[in-house]
């Protein structure tokens, strides 16, 4: 299958004041064409990051 998105070791960080926040830490993963893909995961987890870069 064709890859049609691939991340690979994705990193995010805000600054906030002093303090930098890592909204993503080394991400990896692909979508292949014609896969269904969820994305899951905790508040505060990084998903509206990823979909945002995305």
């Amino acid at each position: 299958m064709k890859k049609l998105i691939q991340f690979k070791q994705v990193t995010k960080e805000y600054k906030v004041g002093e303090v930098n926040i890592k909204a993503l830490d080394g991400v990896d993963f692909s979508i292949s064409e014609g896969e269904f893909v969820v994305i899951l995961g905790a508040s505060g987890a990084g998903k509206s990051t990823i979909l945002n870069i995305l």
